[in-house]
C-alpha cells in the first residue's frame, strides 16, 4: 500500500515522543545534578557552583569544608556530563530494543572509511596549535614548553587534563552515544541533515545554560553559536563516514583537550588563546554548516 503525499507530511508533522522523551531525559539529569552540586556547593563554603564545579573537575576540593565524601561530587559531575548518552542508551533500549544497542555496537567499531574524516577528526590539534603560536608569538613572557614524562601522563590520563578522560569520562563518550547514537540518525529520517543540526545546536547549546551562568552575555552568545557549528561538523562526520560514531568522538576529545596544550605551554593561561582557537572552530564550523546544506539541498531535488 503506497503512503499518499498528505500522509507522508503528516507523519513528518507528527511529533516525536521519543526523541522529546530523549531531550528531557538529558535535561533532567544535567540539570537536576547541577541543582543539587549548587546545594553541595553553598553547604561546603564555595563561592559559587561554577568555581566548585571547576575543582570537581580535577579532583581538588582545597578551602572547601565538603558535607558529602569528594568521590561522590565527582561521581555526580561524570553523570552530569553523560545524560546525553545516558538519555540515549534509555531510548534505544526502549524504542529498538537489543537490536537498536547492537546497532548502536556496531557504530562504535565502524573504522572503515575515507581518511579524511579521519583527518577531520583530529582537526582540533591543529587549530590549537595554530591558536598557540599565534598566543605565544604575542606573548612578553617567552616561550617555554615542559615536556616531560610526567607532563605527558597528565597530558593522557589526570582528571583536569587527560585525553583519555576527556574520551572516555566527559562530553566525548558523555553526549556522543545520545546526540549521535540515537537523536540525530532518528531525526534524518524524517528531516534533512542540515534541519537536524539546527534543532541539536540549539537544544545542545541550551543544555549548557547552567555553567554559562555568571559569564558576560559575550561569551554565551558565542559559545551558542560555537555550538551551531560544532553540530554541523558532528554531522558531517557521522553521515560521512557511514554512521560510525568514531570521528565524532575523536573530534569531541579533542575539542575539549585544551588543558592539554597548557600543561605543555603553560604561558598559554596568561594569554586569550582560546578565543583565537574559538574563532577557527567557529571558522570550520560555518564551512561545514553551508556543506551539509547544500547536502541536504540535493536530498530535498532528488526526494
Amino acid at each position: 500500500m503506497k503512503t499518499s503525499p498528505n500522509q507522508a507530511s503528516a507523519e513528518k508533522r507528527r511529533l516525536d515522543w521519543p526523541l522529546i522523551t530523549f531531550f528531557a531525559i538529558a535535561y533532567a539529569i544535567a540539570w537536576g545534578i547541577f541543582l543539587l552540586l549548587g546545594r553541595i556547593a553553598e553547604q561546603s563554603g564555595a563561592p559559587d557552583t561554577t568555581s566548585f564545579l571547576r575543582q570537581a573537575e580535577s579532583l581538588q576540593f582545597t578551602g572547601l569544608n565538603l558535607t558529602v565524601p569528594g568521590w561522590l561530587v565527582y561521581l555526580l559531575t561524570r553523570l552530569q556530563d553523560w545524560a546525553f548518552s545516558i538519555a540515549g542508551l534509555i531510548m534505544i533500549a526502549y524504542t529498538a530494543g537489543r537490536s537498536g544497542i547492537r546497532e548502536l555496537g556496531s557504530r562504535l567499531i565502524r573504522w572503515r572509511f575515507n581518511w579524511k574524516w579521519y583527518a577531520l577528526a583530529v582537526l582540533p590539534l591543529g587549530l590549537y596549535s595554530i591558536a598557540t603560536i599565534v598566543a605565544v608569538s604575542s606573548s612578553e613572557s617567552g616561550v617555554s614548553a615542559e615536556m616531560s614524562a610526567a607532563t605527558l601522563r597528565k597530558m593522557l590520563f589526570s582528571a583536569e587534563a587527560g585525553l583519555f578522560v576527556s574520551l572516555f569520562l566527559r562530553g566525548a563518550f558523555g553526549e556522543e552515544l545520545g546526540l549521535r547514537g540515537f537523536a540525530l540518525p532518528r531525526m534524518q529520517l524524517t528531516m534533512t541533515p542540515f534541519r537536524a543540526s539546527v534543532i541539536i545546536g540549539a537544544l545542545w547549546g541550551m543544555w549548557h545554560l547552567p555553567v554559562l551562568l555568571g559569564r558576560d552575555p559575550v561569551s554565551i552568545v558565542a559559545f551558542l553559536l560555537l555550538s551551531f557549528g560544532l553540530s554541523f561538523i558532528f554531522t558531517l562526520l557521522f553521515n560521512g563516514s557511514g554512521g560510525s560514531l568514531i570521528p565524532g568522538l575523536l573530534f569531541h576529545a579533542t575539542q575539549n583537550w585544551e588543558e592539554g596544550f597548557e600543561l605543555v605551554f603553560p604561558v598559554l593561561l596568561t594569554t586569550d588563546w582560546e578565543l583565537v582557537s574559538t574563532l577557527l572552530l567557529l571558522l570550520v564550523g560555518i564551512v561545514a554548516g553551508v556543506v551539509v546544506w547544500r547536502g541536504s539541498q540535493r536530498q530535498s531535488l532528488t526526494v
